[in-house]
């Protein structure tokens, strides 16, 4: 079976009348029947045939699942979007979920596992632009991306970035790990959003980036669409770029919305890395109380001045 692009599933999708309620089957020579098209209203839907019965399907604001009786007497998963605001993002979701499935011996439970990893993110995810925030963490992690690219290749690096399923760094490799910070560009701290965040037996690095936003469109100034079209840029394979636009969306980003980012500019100053060892303060579920569950703290940078490393 040739797995469809991205793009080639929006094509499919375009093709349908959302007017007519029609489906269309997205393979022919699949063991699993997909079909995408619409719901009254002009509701995305996709559905997933042959899938058996489930229970405790969770859902989420933007996308409902049911696990629907045809009159067959087969089970079928159906996936509703209900934000037509979110249309690229739920695209993008249901090829990955396609292509989760295509080499899995269980499909079924491939594929509610996958959809749950996505549940995760979706449940932050707004109905609009990324805050500011947002934003700014997610040109840290970009640069980042950019910088292993060029050091090493693009599988290592787009393999490595972790954070958008939900892993507890923002990147993994065989050997060592690293965290993505960013803050103001006076900033004399930054926040660990939990306890899992630096908590690692094995070394690894955290990386701090300085920046602000301006209005100014200078040439040390970036914004998130820029920094996003220079990644692709710089990928050549195109299973690697549906790779990064599937990391992308579950970050929240569409591409219909760049135009609207290129009016956020942020000015980036500097870029530290520190290297996280047994020696390095932080907060972890072995040297708190047994009664802490969760928390949130900040660390101070001048104080983790001796754990700064030189940049290659």
């Amino acid at each position: 079976m040739m797995m469809l692009t991205i793009d080639e599933l929006y094509a499919k999708w375009n093709s349908i009348s959302p007017y007519q309620e029609g489906f269309l089957l997205v393979f022919d020579d699949y063991p699993l029947s997909f079909h995408i098209g619409y719901l009254s209203d002009s509701q995305k839907c996709f559905v997933v045939l042959n899938a058996g019965k489930h229970s405790n399907l969770p859902s989420s604001k933007a996308i409902n699942v049911e696990n629907i009786l045809l009159t067959n007497g087969n089970y079928a998963l159906r996936f509703l979007l209900n934000y037509p605001s979110l249309d690229e993002i739920f695209v993008k979701l249901c090829w990955d979920l396609m292509c989760v499935s295509k080499d899995a011996s269980d499909t079924i439970a491939k594929i509610i596992d996958q959809y749950k990893r996505w549940l995760r993110l979706l449940q932050q995810i707004g109905n609009g632009l990324l805050p500011v925030h947002s934003q700014k963490g997610l040109i840290g992690e970009l640069l980042y991306l950019a910088d292993l690219i060029d050091k090493y290749n693009e599988d290592v690096a787009l393999n490595s970035w972790v954070g958008p399923e939900g892993c507890d760094q923002d990147y993994n490799f065989e050997i060592g790990w690293a965290e993505i910070k960013t803050t103001i560009i006076s900033g004399t701290s930054i926040q660990v959003s939990s306890l899992q965040q630096l908590d690692r037996t094995d070394n690894g690095q955290l990386i701090v980036y300085f920046l602000d936003r301006t209005t100014s469109c200078g040439n040390n100034t970036i914004s998130l669409d820029e920094v996003i079209a220079q990644i692709m840029s710089k990928i050549k394979l195109y299973n690697n770029k549906n790779l990064f636009a599937i990391k992308l969306a579950k970050n929240g980003y569409q591409n219909k919305d760049e135009e609207k980012y290129s009016s956020f500019r942020f000015k980036v100053a500097e870029k530290r890395i520190y290297q996280v060892d047994k020696r390095f303060p932080r907060l972890t579920k072995d040297n708190v109380s047994p009664t802490i569950i969760e928390a949130q703290y900040k660390i101070d940078l001048p104080s983790i001045d001796g754990f700064r490393l030189r940049e290659e």
